[in-house]
């Protein structure tokens, strides 16, 4: 009998948990929903542009501002913006590898398998795509930085 009690505990704090993980919202400013171009987001949840709107991340991330650190002023913005989700590293790898020359990311270079990096650039600025798997969730964290004058 006591060992039912102490699950009938653990599985209601467990509900308590995951009621209040699923009624948090994020810190930061709302994503813009699908394309640049796109109005209303349509039903599926479209896939985001969060603090940079050349950046594209797939609706399976979501941010953890707790882990994120953004820099910005007038003239330019960088940061690591770090989200975690359900996700196959190699689909997030491919999405990447897809996305990013749609927004005028040129790719300079990636390792892949264990942990993926990927090293995308613009004309003013780099981007450092890093995806690690963790037991239950994968991790995505990318470092924004604005280019160097040579």
């Amino acid at each position: 009998m006591r060992v039912l009690s102490v699950i009938s505990l653990f599985l209601m704090l467990f509900a308590a948990s995951c009621a209040q993980t699923f009624k948090s919202t994020p810190e930061s400013q709302p994503p813009k929903s699908g394309t640049k171009d796109q109005g209303l987001p349509s039903q599926g949840s479209p896939d985001s542009y969060y603090d940079f709107d050349d950046i594209l991340v797939p609706k399976e991330m979501k941010l953890v501002p707790k882990l994120s650190l953004l820099f910005e002023t007038p003239e330019l913005k960088a940061g690591v913006i770090f989200f975690e989700g359900r996700v196959d590293p190699v689909s997030l790898f491919n999405f990447f590898m897809t996305n990013m020359p749609k927004d005028n990311w040129q790719l300079r270079s990636y390792f892949k398998y264990g942990r993926y990096i990927i090293v995308f650039e613009k004309a003013d600025k780099d981007c450092i795509v890093s995806i690690n798997e963790k037991t239950l969730t994968t991790e995505l964290e990318m470092w924004i930085t604005p280019r160097t004058k040579k």
